[in-house]
C-alpha cells in the first residue's frame, strides 16, 4: 500500500535533494535519497529499491531532471511493478510546465489515485481468493456427494464407474478396480463395452480410463 510520494532534484554540493513530498510529515532517510538518486545515474529509467525498511518505485525525468518516488509499506506484498504505468503518467504531468503550487497539487492528487488503484487491486484479490475458496468447497461438497452414490449398492457397476471417472481427469484399471466392489472379469467386459460405444475413452500410453467428451 504506498504510504507517500515524494520528488528527488539534484544539487551540485549535496547531491540528490527533496524537492517536495506528500504527506509533509512522510518520513524519508537521507541515505535511501542518495542510493536512489546515484543508482538511476540521470538517465530516464524506472528503479524498484527493496530494503529490509524501505520499499519504493522510482522514475527519472530526464527533461525536468528530477525523480519521482512513490513509497510502499515495506511490511506489505506490494509490488513495485503494479505502479509502474501510474508513476509514467505522473511523469507526464511533470513534463508539463506546471507552476510549484500546481505541482504540489498534483502530487497530492496523484498519491490518493494511487490508493484507490491499490484498493481496487486489492479488492480484486480478495474477490479472486473467496472466489476460489467457495469454488473449493463446492468441489469438496461435489465430491463427496459422488462418493455417498459411488458406495451405494444400489447403482449398476457401469453407473459407478462413469461417476467415478466423472471426477476424475484420467484412472487407472487397478484403482477403478479398488474403488469399485466387483470381479476383475466383470468391471472389464464392462469398461470394454462403455469404450466400444464411445461414452469412456482409454489412453494406451498412459494406462488410464477417461470420459469421452
Amino acid at each position: 500500500m504506498p504510504a507517500g510520494i515524494f520528488l528527488i532534484k539534484w544539487d551540485d554540493v549535496i547531491g540528490g535533494t527533496i524537492y517536495m513530498r506528500y504527506p509533509e510529515d512522510l518520513e524519508i532517510p537521507d541515505p535511501i535519497v542518495q542510493q536512489i538518486t546515484i543508482s538511476h545515474n540521470f538517465t530516464e529509467s524506472h528503479i524498484i529499491t527493496e530494503e529490509k525498511q524501505w520499499n519504493s518505485v522510482s522514475y527519472y525525468n530526464e527533461l525536468k531532471e528530477m525523480i519521482i518516488v512513490l513509497v510502499l509499506r515495506p511490511s506489505s506484498l506490494d509490488d513495485g511493478n503494479d505502479y509502474l504505468e501510474l508513476l509514467e503518467e505522473f511523469n507526464k504531468e511533470i513534463d508539463k510546465e506546471l507552476q510549484e503550487e500546481v505541482l504540489r497539487g498534483q502530487l497530492e492528487a496523484f498519491f490518493k489515485f494511487s490508493l484507490d488503484a491499490f484498493q481496487t487491486t486489492d479488492a480484486v484479490i480478495t474477490k479472486l481468493s473467496n472466489d476460489v475458496a467457495l469454488l473449493r468447497t463446492k468441489e469438496y461438497d461435489i465430491e463427496e456427494r459422488f462418493k455417498k452414490i459411488q458406495n451405494s449398492d444400489q447403482l449398476p457397476v457401469k453407473s459407478k464407474i462413469l461417476f467415478l471417472l466423472a471426477v476424475n481427469d484420467g484412472l487407472r484399471f487397478d484403482v477403478i478396480k479398488n474403488s469399485i466392489n466387483t470381479n476383475t472379469k466383470w468391471l472389464k467386459s464392462v469398461l470394454e463395452t462403455l469404450v466400444k460405444n464411445k461414452i469412456v475413452g482409454y489412453n494406451s500410453n498412459q494406462d488410464v480410463y477417461y470420459i469421452n467428451i
